[in-house]
């Protein structure tokens, strides 16, 4: 495995966690969008180690950042910085 999408599995590692520790920490009617996440930021970890995730090109995201935001308060939320920090790694290094 490279070691850009080494460091690409570290962020979507973390972000992964932080989910799975809201989720312990959650009323109920935020748990589907966690799960949801979850399961996004797995898929993408799946795609990343069998080189089967689209390059960015610099312009393309993967709409981690967007879906987050539309749902999570506050705004200055773990979850959301560390979506955003994938979505800037994928945009300028994949």
């Amino acid at each position: 495995m490279k070691t850009k999408t080494e460091e690409f599995i570290k962020l979507i590692d973390q972000a992964s966690e932080i989910a799975e520790e809201m989720l312990k920490d959650k009323k109920p009617e935020s748990s589907a969008h966690l799960n949801n996440a979850i399961a996004v930021l797995q898929s993408i970890k799946s795609k990343a180690v069998n080189g089967k995730l689209e390059p960015s090109g610099g312009v393309s995201t993967l709409g981690l950042a967007h879906g987050v935001a539309d749902w999570i308060e506050p705004l200055d939320s773990p979850l959301l910085k560390a979506v955003g920090a994938i979505e800037e790694y994928y945009q300028k290094n994949l």
